[in-house]
């Protein structure tokens, strides 16, 4: 398997713009030129795991995002609940996947047949 540098590019882009960062700012945050984080951008450079951490960091965000279209999953689904957490408090992580948690219980036991019920 190969990586797609266009698309991790393409999602360094995207985070960086939501964050409000120039590629200057960025670039002076991992100490890279300016160029440097163009041509990544674009996918013209291949990027080393050490300064995808950097940028990862430097966005606050998973190494996982901006890799989520070079990841393969079993049944080929992305992760979708990752980005519903991006910028949330601690407080709200915790409500949320324990919101999730309990309708995942829910679901479950609504397909379980009757005699799988213990009351």
């Amino acid at each position: 398997m190969s990586l797609n540098y266009t698309l991790i590019g393409k999602h360094i882009k995207e985070v960086r713009k939501k964050r409000k960062l120039t590629q200057e700012k960025l670039s002076e945050i991992i100490d890279k030129s300016p160029s440097y984080i163009s041509y990544i951008e674009t996918g013209k450079k291949q990027l080393s795991l050490e300064t995808l951490v950097d940028i990862a960091n430097a966005l606050k965000v998973n190494a996982d995002r901006l890799l989520s279209y070079n990841i393969e999953f079993g049944n080929d689904q992305k992760d979708d609940f990752s980005p519903i957490l991006e910028g949330c408090t601690p407080f709200e992580k915790k409500v949320i996947t324990d919101t999730a948690k309990a309708l995942k219980r829910t679901l479950r036991d609504a397909q379980m047949p009757d005699s799988y019920h213990r009351y």
